[in-house]
Protein backbone atom coordinates (compact mmCIF):
# COMPACT_ATOMS: atom_id res chain seq x y z
CA UNK A 1 0.00 0.00 0.00
CA UNK A 2 1.39 3.42 -0.96
CA UNK A 3 2.00 6.10 1.65
CA UNK A 4 0.02 9.34 1.40
CA UNK A 5 2.54 12.21 1.53
CA UNK A 6 1.77 15.84 2.28
CA UNK A 7 4.20 18.77 2.11
CA UNK A 8 2.91 22.16 3.15
CA UNK A 9 1.87 24.39 6.02
CA UNK A 10 1.33 22.66 9.34
CA UNK A 11 -1.82 24.63 10.24
CA UNK A 12 -3.89 21.47 10.73
CA UNK A 13 -1.29 19.83 12.98
CA UNK A 14 -1.74 20.23 16.73
CA UNK A 15 0.80 22.22 18.72
CA UNK A 16 1.55 19.11 20.80
CA UNK A 17 2.31 16.94 17.77
CA UNK A 18 4.49 19.57 16.11
CA UNK A 19 6.56 20.24 19.23
CA UNK A 20 6.92 16.51 19.91
CA UNK A 21 8.32 15.98 16.40
CA UNK A 22 10.74 18.92 16.70
CA UNK A 23 11.98 17.95 20.17
CA UNK A 24 12.44 14.28 19.27
CA UNK A 25 14.27 15.22 16.08
CA UNK A 26 16.76 17.34 18.04
CA UNK A 27 17.09 14.88 20.90
CA UNK A 28 15.57 17.46 23.26
CA UNK A 29 13.87 14.91 25.47
CA UNK A 30 13.83 16.73 28.81
CA UNK A 31 11.89 19.86 29.86
CA UNK A 32 15.20 21.68 30.29
CA UNK A 33 16.37 20.96 26.73
CA UNK A 34 13.01 21.31 24.95
CA UNK A 35 12.94 23.92 22.19
CA UNK A 36 9.82 25.49 23.71
CA UNK A 37 12.07 27.23 26.26
CA UNK A 38 14.93 27.85 23.86
CA UNK A 39 12.84 29.95 21.45
CA UNK A 40 9.70 31.13 23.27
CA UNK A 41 8.99 33.73 20.54
CA UNK A 42 8.45 30.86 18.09
CA UNK A 43 7.03 27.97 20.08
CA UNK A 44 4.62 29.26 22.71
CA UNK A 45 1.25 27.71 21.95
CA UNK A 46 -0.57 31.04 21.54
CA UNK A 47 1.85 32.04 18.75
CA UNK A 48 0.70 29.01 16.72
CA UNK A 49 4.05 27.83 15.34
CA UNK A 50 2.07 25.42 13.15
CA UNK A 51 1.18 28.34 10.88
CA UNK A 52 4.87 29.12 10.32
CA UNK A 53 6.05 25.55 9.82
CA UNK A 54 6.17 23.36 6.75
CA UNK A 55 5.62 19.70 7.50
CA UNK A 56 5.94 16.41 5.71
CA UNK A 57 3.30 13.94 6.82
CA UNK A 58 3.02 10.23 6.10
CA UNK A 59 -0.61 9.14 6.22
CA UNK A 60 -1.35 12.21 8.33
CA UNK A 61 1.52 11.71 10.80
CA UNK A 62 4.10 14.54 10.86
CA UNK A 63 7.62 13.19 10.27
CA UNK A 64 9.57 16.33 9.24
CA UNK A 65 9.25 20.07 9.79
CA UNK A 66 10.95 23.31 8.75
CA UNK A 67 10.08 26.53 10.56
CA UNK A 68 9.89 29.78 8.59
CA UNK A 69 9.22 32.67 10.96
CA UNK A 70 8.31 36.20 9.85
CA UNK A 71 9.86 39.34 11.27
CA UNK A 72 10.94 42.78 10.05
CA UNK A 73 13.90 45.10 10.32
CA UNK A 74 13.87 48.85 9.79
CA UNK A 75 16.88 50.19 7.90
CA UNK A 76 16.94 53.97 7.46
CA UNK A 77 13.15 54.10 7.36
CA UNK A 78 12.80 51.14 4.99
CA UNK A 79 10.93 48.18 6.49
CA UNK A 80 12.38 44.93 5.14
CA UNK A 81 10.29 41.77 5.28
CA UNK A 82 12.38 38.89 6.63
CA UNK A 83 11.69 35.22 7.29
CA UNK A 84 14.11 33.15 9.35
CA UNK A 85 14.56 29.41 8.97
CA UNK A 86 14.68 27.30 12.13
CA UNK A 87 13.90 23.84 13.51
CA UNK A 88 14.93 21.96 10.36
CA UNK A 89 13.79 18.66 11.80
CA UNK A 90 13.34 15.10 10.53
CA UNK A 91 12.22 12.31 12.85
CA UNK A 92 15.13 9.87 13.41
CA UNK A 93 13.11 7.00 11.94
CA UNK A 94 12.36 8.89 8.71
CA UNK A 95 15.72 10.28 7.65
CA UNK A 96 17.41 9.79 4.26
CA UNK A 97 14.07 10.11 2.46
CA UNK A 98 14.69 13.61 1.10
CA UNK A 99 12.11 15.17 3.42
CA UNK A 100 14.39 17.98 4.61
CA UNK A 101 14.97 19.07 1.01
CA UNK A 102 11.25 18.89 0.20
CA UNK A 103 10.25 21.09 3.13
CA UNK A 104 13.10 23.56 2.62
CA UNK A 105 12.28 23.97 -1.07
CA UNK A 106 8.61 24.58 -0.30
CA UNK A 107 9.54 27.18 2.34
CA UNK A 108 11.84 28.97 -0.10
CA UNK A 109 9.29 28.98 -2.93
CA UNK A 110 6.80 30.65 -0.62
CA UNK A 111 9.37 33.23 0.55
CA UNK A 112 9.85 34.33 -3.04
CA UNK A 113 6.11 34.45 -3.79
CA UNK A 114 5.45 36.30 -0.52
CA UNK A 115 7.98 39.06 -1.41
CA UNK A 116 10.31 38.30 1.47
CA UNK A 117 13.51 40.24 0.74
CA UNK A 118 15.97 38.31 2.90
CA UNK A 119 16.18 35.24 5.10
CA UNK A 120 18.59 34.07 7.77
CA UNK A 121 19.45 30.81 9.47
CA UNK A 122 22.14 29.27 11.64
CA UNK A 123 23.58 25.99 10.42
CA UNK A 124 26.38 24.18 8.67
CA UNK A 125 27.70 26.28 5.81
CA UNK A 126 27.91 23.76 2.97
CA UNK A 127 24.62 22.13 3.96
CA UNK A 128 22.69 25.36 3.48
CA UNK A 129 24.61 26.75 0.55
CA UNK A 130 22.54 24.29 -1.50
CA UNK A 131 19.52 26.40 -0.55
CA UNK A 132 21.11 29.77 -1.33
CA UNK A 133 22.40 30.70 2.13
CA UNK A 134 25.90 32.03 2.76
CA UNK A 135 27.79 33.31 5.79
CA UNK A 136 27.87 37.08 5.59
CA UNK A 137 27.44 40.35 7.44
CA UNK A 138 30.14 41.75 9.73
CA UNK A 139 30.18 41.48 13.52
CA UNK A 140 32.77 42.97 15.87
CA UNK A 141 33.50 40.98 19.03
CA UNK A 142 35.20 42.81 21.93
CA UNK A 143 36.65 40.83 24.82
CA UNK A 144 36.67 42.75 28.10
CA UNK A 145 39.07 41.28 30.65
CA UNK A 146 39.35 41.81 34.43
CA UNK A 147 42.63 43.63 33.80
CA UNK A 148 40.89 46.06 31.45
CA UNK A 149 38.36 46.87 34.16
CA UNK A 150 41.00 47.16 36.89
CA UNK A 151 43.13 49.63 34.93
CA UNK A 152 40.21 51.66 33.62
CA UNK A 153 38.17 52.03 36.78
CA UNK A 154 40.63 51.33 39.65
CA UNK A 155 38.56 50.79 42.81
CA UNK A 156 35.57 52.86 41.73
CA UNK A 157 32.18 51.18 42.21
CA UNK A 158 30.13 50.36 39.12
CA UNK A 159 27.76 53.27 38.43
CA UNK A 160 24.66 51.36 37.35
CA UNK A 161 22.47 48.47 38.51
CA UNK A 162 21.44 45.70 36.12
CA UNK A 163 17.77 44.87 36.53
CA UNK A 164 16.74 41.50 35.08
CA UNK A 165 13.42 41.94 33.27
CA UNK A 166 11.09 38.96 33.71
CA UNK A 167 7.66 40.61 33.50
CA UNK A 168 6.47 41.13 29.89
CA UNK A 169 4.47 44.16 31.09
CA UNK A 170 7.46 45.87 32.72
CA UNK A 171 7.40 49.53 31.64
CA UNK A 172 11.19 49.45 31.20
CA UNK A 173 10.53 47.51 27.99
CA UNK A 174 8.81 50.63 26.63
CA UNK A 175 11.94 52.63 27.47
CA UNK A 176 14.08 50.05 25.67
CA UNK A 177 11.90 50.18 22.56
CA UNK A 178 12.03 53.97 22.55
CA UNK A 179 15.82 54.15 22.44
CA UNK A 180 16.04 51.27 19.96
CA UNK A 181 13.61 52.83 17.50
CA UNK A 182 15.56 56.10 17.43
CA UNK A 183 18.37 54.29 15.62
CA UNK A 184 18.77 54.15 11.85
CA UNK A 185 18.75 50.36 12.13
CA UNK A 186 16.38 48.59 14.48
CA UNK A 187 14.47 45.32 14.63
CA UNK A 188 10.67 45.67 14.53
CA UNK A 189 9.61 43.72 17.62
CA UNK A 190 5.95 43.68 18.70
CA UNK A 191 5.58 45.14 22.22
CA UNK A 192 3.54 42.19 23.48
CA UNK A 193 6.20 39.77 22.25
CA UNK A 194 9.30 41.78 23.14
CA UNK A 195 10.41 39.79 26.18
CA UNK A 196 9.97 36.47 24.38
CA UNK A 197 12.12 37.82 21.53
CA UNK A 198 14.80 39.02 23.95
CA UNK A 199 14.83 35.61 25.67
CA UNK A 200 15.82 33.87 22.39
CA UNK A 201 18.47 31.17 23.03
CA UNK A 202 17.63 31.52 26.77
CA UNK A 203 19.25 34.95 26.87
CA UNK A 204 18.32 37.53 29.51
CA UNK A 205 17.09 41.09 29.07
CA UNK A 206 18.57 43.68 31.45
CA UNK A 207 17.85 47.35 32.03
CA UNK A 208 20.59 49.59 33.44
CA UNK A 209 19.43 52.05 36.09
CA UNK A 210 21.23 54.82 37.95
CA UNK A 211 20.41 54.35 41.63
CA UNK A 212 22.01 57.67 42.51
CA UNK A 213 19.49 59.46 40.30
CA UNK A 214 16.07 58.06 41.19
CA UNK A 215 16.71 54.77 39.34
CA UNK A 216 16.94 56.65 36.06
CA UNK A 217 16.96 54.32 33.03
CA UNK A 218 20.19 54.68 31.02
CA UNK A 219 20.21 51.68 28.65
CA UNK A 220 19.74 47.97 28.18
CA UNK A 221 21.48 44.81 27.08
CA UNK A 222 20.62 41.28 26.05
CA UNK A 223 23.09 38.78 27.47
CA UNK A 224 23.55 35.03 27.02
CA UNK A 225 23.81 32.71 30.02
CA UNK A 226 27.54 32.36 29.28
CA UNK A 227 28.04 36.12 29.59
CA UNK A 228 28.15 37.30 25.97
CA UNK A 229 26.42 40.63 25.43
CA UNK A 230 24.69 40.16 22.09
CA UNK A 231 22.90 43.53 22.07
CA UNK A 232 23.52 46.75 23.98
CA UNK A 233 22.23 50.28 23.60
CA UNK A 234 22.17 53.47 25.63
CA UNK A 235 20.21 56.68 25.93
CA UNK A 236 23.51 58.52 25.47
CA UNK A 237 26.88 57.21 24.18
CA UNK A 238 28.68 58.54 27.27
CA UNK A 239 26.82 55.96 29.40
CA UNK A 240 28.38 53.00 27.59
CA UNK A 241 31.64 52.85 29.57
CA UNK A 242 29.70 52.80 32.84
CA UNK A 243 27.45 50.05 31.47
CA UNK A 244 30.50 47.96 30.57
CA UNK A 245 31.84 48.47 34.11
CA UNK A 246 28.45 47.47 35.51
CA UNK A 247 28.23 44.28 33.41
CA UNK A 248 31.61 43.25 34.77
CA UNK A 249 30.50 43.93 38.35
CA UNK A 250 27.35 41.87 37.76
CA UNK A 251 29.21 38.90 36.26
CA UNK A 252 32.43 39.21 38.27
CA UNK A 253 34.35 37.89 35.27
CA UNK A 254 35.49 38.92 31.80
CA UNK A 255 32.96 38.92 28.99
CA UNK A 256 32.44 39.57 25.27
CA UNK A 257 30.38 42.30 23.61
CA UNK A 258 29.12 41.84 20.04
CA UNK A 259 28.60 45.05 18.04
CA UNK A 260 27.36 45.62 14.46
CA UNK A 261 29.90 47.22 12.16
CA UNK A 262 27.73 50.30 11.60
CA UNK A 263 27.61 51.21 15.31
CA UNK A 264 30.72 53.37 15.14
CA UNK A 265 29.93 55.17 18.41
CA UNK A 266 30.13 51.91 20.36
CA UNK A 267 33.10 50.65 18.33
CA UNK A 268 35.02 53.87 19.00
CA UNK A 269 34.51 53.38 22.75
CA UNK A 270 35.21 49.64 22.95
CA UNK A 271 38.06 49.25 20.45
CA UNK A 272 40.61 51.25 22.50
CA UNK A 273 39.84 49.46 25.79
CA UNK A 274 39.13 45.81 24.90
CA UNK A 275 41.83 43.25 25.56
CA UNK A 276 41.06 41.55 22.26
CA UNK A 277 38.77 42.18 19.34
CA UNK A 278 37.85 40.27 16.21
CA UNK A 279 35.77 40.64 13.08
CA UNK A 280 33.58 37.76 11.99
CA UNK A 281 30.14 36.68 10.81
CA UNK A 282 27.25 35.62 13.01
CA UNK A 283 24.86 33.84 10.65
CA UNK A 284 23.91 32.85 7.11
CA UNK A 285 21.83 34.99 4.76
CA UNK A 286 19.81 34.42 1.62
CA UNK A 287 18.90 37.47 -0.46
CA UNK A 288 15.74 37.30 -2.58
CA UNK A 289 15.62 40.96 -3.63
CA UNK A 290 19.06 42.47 -4.14
CA UNK A 291 17.73 45.82 -5.30
CA UNK A 292 15.86 46.42 -2.03
CA UNK A 293 18.58 45.08 0.27
CA UNK A 294 21.45 46.92 -1.46
CA UNK A 295 19.50 50.19 -1.50
CA UNK A 296 18.64 49.99 2.23
CA UNK A 297 22.06 48.99 3.52
CA UNK A 298 23.86 51.45 1.24
CA UNK A 299 21.71 54.17 2.83
CA UNK A 300 22.86 52.89 6.22
CA UNK A 301 26.52 52.91 5.19
CA UNK A 302 26.24 56.44 3.84
CA UNK A 303 24.93 57.54 7.25
CA UNK A 304 28.32 56.96 8.87
CA UNK A 305 30.97 57.08 6.13
CA UNK A 306 31.77 58.71 2.79
CA UNK A 307 31.54 56.64 -0.39
CA UNK A 308 33.28 57.54 -3.63
CA UNK A 309 31.13 59.04 -6.35
CA UNK A 310 30.59 56.67 -9.26
CA UNK A 311 28.41 54.17 -11.05
CA UNK A 312 28.43 50.37 -11.11
CA UNK A 313 26.26 47.97 -13.06
CA UNK A 314 25.78 44.36 -11.95
CA UNK A 315 24.03 41.31 -13.30
CA UNK A 316 23.26 39.02 -10.38
CA UNK A 317 21.95 35.53 -11.03
CA UNK A 318 20.04 35.55 -7.76
CA UNK A 319 18.31 32.74 -5.95
CA UNK A 320 14.86 34.18 -6.71
CA UNK A 321 15.57 35.83 -10.07
CA UNK A 322 18.19 37.51 -12.21
CA UNK A 323 18.65 41.18 -11.35
CA UNK A 324 20.46 43.71 -13.54
CA UNK A 325 21.12 46.75 -11.37
CA UNK A 326 22.66 50.17 -11.74
CA UNK A 327 24.09 51.59 -8.51
CA UNK A 328 25.14 55.22 -8.34
CA UNK A 329 26.59 57.43 -5.65
CA UNK A 330 26.89 61.20 -6.10
CA UNK A 331 27.46 63.83 -3.42
CA UNK A 332 26.54 61.45 -0.62
CA UNK A 333 23.29 60.27 -2.24
CA UNK A 334 22.68 56.93 -3.88
CA UNK A 335 20.29 55.20 -6.24
CA UNK A 336 19.76 51.52 -7.03
CA UNK A 337 17.61 50.76 -10.04
CA UNK A 338 17.12 48.12 -12.76
CA UNK A 339 19.23 48.43 -15.91
CA UNK A 340 19.84 46.67 -19.20
CA UNK A 341 21.46 43.29 -18.60
CA UNK A 342 23.16 43.24 -22.01
CA UNK A 343 26.17 45.26 -20.93
CA UNK A 344 27.15 45.34 -17.27
CA UNK A 345 30.41 45.85 -15.41
CA UNK A 346 30.30 42.58 -13.42
CA UNK A 347 28.26 39.39 -13.67
CA UNK A 348 27.83 37.45 -10.42
CA UNK A 349 26.40 34.15 -9.29
CA UNK A 350 24.19 34.24 -6.20
CA UNK A 351 26.66 33.14 -3.50
CA UNK A 352 29.41 35.20 -5.11
CA UNK A 353 27.17 38.27 -4.97
CA UNK A 354 26.48 37.79 -1.23
CA UNK A 355 30.22 37.54 -0.61
CA UNK A 356 31.15 40.58 -2.72
CA UNK A 357 28.36 42.85 -1.49
CA UNK A 358 28.09 41.88 2.17
CA UNK A 359 30.92 39.54 3.20
CA UNK A 360 33.61 40.87 5.57
CA UNK A 361 36.15 38.81 3.61
CA UNK A 362 36.12 38.69 -0.19
CA UNK A 363 39.28 38.02 -2.18
CA UNK A 364 37.25 38.62 -5.33
CA UNK A 365 36.31 42.09 -4.07
CA UNK A 366 39.92 42.93 -3.23
CA UNK A 367 40.84 42.33 -6.88
CA UNK A 368 38.26 44.86 -8.12
CA UNK A 369 38.65 48.58 -8.67
CA UNK A 370 38.83 51.23 -5.95
CA UNK A 371 35.16 52.16 -6.36
CA UNK A 372 33.97 48.64 -5.50
CA UNK A 373 36.39 48.40 -2.60
CA UNK A 374 35.09 51.76 -1.33
CA UNK A 375 31.41 50.79 -1.44
CA UNK A 376 31.46 47.22 -0.19
CA UNK A 377 30.89 45.36 2.03
CA UNK A 378 27.56 46.86 3.05
CA UNK A 379 26.67 46.48 6.76
CA UNK A 380 24.14 43.63 6.49
CA UNK A 381 23.04 42.79 10.03
CA UNK A 382 20.67 40.85 12.27
CA UNK A 383 20.75 40.75 16.08
CA UNK A 384 20.99 37.36 17.79
CA UNK A 385 17.56 37.88 19.38
CA UNK A 386 16.01 38.00 15.90
CA UNK A 387 17.56 34.71 14.80
CA UNK A 388 15.66 31.46 14.73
Amino acid sequence: MSTALYCGRASEISHTKLMSLINVSFGALTPESALDGLLPKCYREHYRPQDQNYVITEDGTPVAAVGAYDHEINVCGRRLACRGIGNVAVHPEHRSKGYMQMAMKKALVDMVSDDIVLSTLAGHRQRYQYFGYEKSGAQYCFNISPQNIRHLFKDLPAPYTLKLITDPDDTLIDEIIRISEKKLYFPVRPREKYLDVANTWKADLFAFTDDSNENRFVGYCIMSKSGTVTEIDTKKPEYLMGMIHSVYAYLNKGFTVNIPSFDLESVSILAPIAEEHSLGVAMMYNIFNYETVIEAFMALKLSYTTLSDGELTLLIHGFAKDEALRITVKDGKHTVSPCDSASVDIELEHLQAIELLFGPISVFREKQNALIRSWFPLPLWMYSADEV
